[in-house]
């Protein structure tokens, strides 16, 4: 049977990537490098994070 929280953690995992990427979408669009690099960093965690806890 599946585990309801390890999909409700994926899903928390993808809701957040998504803000993230929106969040560097933002960021090129106003030119800001800094905080592009930092939401391209939040987001490579982000997308790893299940490799690391696995």
């Amino acid at each position: 049977m599946i585990n309801l929280g390890y999909v409700a953690f994926f899903v928390l995992l993808l809701a957040a990537l998504l803000l993230a990427i929106k969040q560097m979408s933002v960021a090129l669009d106003e030119v800001d490098i800094e905080r592009f690099t930092l939401w391209t960093s939040i987001a490579s965690v982000i997308a790893g994070l299940p490799i690391m806890l696995w």
